[in-house]
């Protein structure tokens, strides 16, 4: 089992729990720590499906996690991380895709640059983009764009650390 988190308390909280036998998990899980709002449980193997697909920063956010969040009460995240039926919904593809523009906006997003613009530029109308926008929000299930930039860094973050 891997916890992969930048916080040394929520990581030491969760090995504690494991170790006194209150989780269990197996060996293939994974939980990761993205946003300050949700813990995300998944398997080694979705995160490598994932990782090796074609764009992988959209696979990620358009895959359907078991996703916790964090002020959830300890007696319930033993009762959902005891039912077993999450790993396998890991095994599905992602189904769900962004349109043309929407990959268009969210490639612009990434590279950090001036997304309306360039948008606006290739003759996109300014309404156009905030409706591609705000589709492309909804399907990844983000609340705004800065969100989605901390969730990419986060992202970036973790494909570049190395693997233990």
């Amino acid at each position: 089992m891997h916890i992969i988190t930048e916080d040394v308390f929520l990581k030491n909280g969760l090995q504690t729990f494991i170790k006194q036998k209150e989780i269990t998990l197996d060996n293939n899980d994974v939980i990761l720590d993205f946003d300050n709002n949700f813990i995300i449980i998944t398997t080694l193997s979705t995160l490598n499906r994932i990782i090796k697909s074609d764009n992988p920063f959209e696979c990620y956010l358009l895959h359907s996690f078991l996703k916790i969040k964090k002020n959830t009460k300890l007696t319930d995240i033993f009762r959902i991380l005891n039912y077993k039926s999450w790993r396998k919904k890991q095994d599905h593809e992602c189904r769900i895709t962004l349109t043309r523009k929407e990959r268009l906006l969210l490639s612009h997003i990434i590279s950090a640059g001036k997304k309306k613009s360039m948008l606006i530029h290739s003759g996109l109308d300014i309404k156009t983009v905030s409706t591609h926008k705000y589709n492309m929000l909804r399907k990844v299930n983000q609340p705004s764009i800065a969100t989605l930039t901390q969730v990419h860094n986060r992202w970036k973050n973790f494909r570049n650390q190395p693997a233990n």
